[in-house]
C-alpha cells in the first residue's frame, strides 16, 4: 500500500495548482487517511496540529476535494469523514 501513497504524494507535489497550505494539509492527512475507508477529520484539530488558521485549512481541504484527491463521505458529529481517492491509487485516474 505504501507505493500507492508514494504515487499520490508525487501527484500532489507536482501539481502547480496545489498551494503550500494544501500540500501541508495533504501531507498531514495522508498519514492518517486510507483509500478503502473513511476517517473523521476535525478541521479545528488539523489547524492546531499544523499551526494554521481554520479558514486556511478549510480552503486547502476544498482544493484537495476539487482535485479529487480527498473524497468527502459524511459527517460524524462535528467531524467530516474523508478518504483518499481510490481512483488515484497506484496511478489509475
Amino acid at each position: 500500500m505504501l507505493h500507492h501513497h508514494d504515487f499520490l504524494s508525487r501527484t500532489v507535489s507536482t501539481d502547480r495548482e496545489i498551494t503550500l497550505e494544501a500540500l501541508r494539509v495533504f501531507t498531514y492527512l495522508s498519514r492518517r487517511l486510507h483509500f478503502d475507508r473513511s476517517i473523521p477529520v476535525l478541521q479545528s484539530e488539523l489547524a492546531d496540529a499544523l499551526g494554521m488558521q481554520r479558514p486556511n485549512v478549510n480552503r486547502a481541504i476544498k482544493l484537495l476535494e476539487t482535485k479529487q484527491i480527498l473524497l468527502r463521505d459524511s459527517k460524524l458529529g462535528r467531524a467530516i469523514t474523508f478518504r483518499l481517492n481510490p481512483g488515484l491509487e497506484g496511478g489509475r485516474a
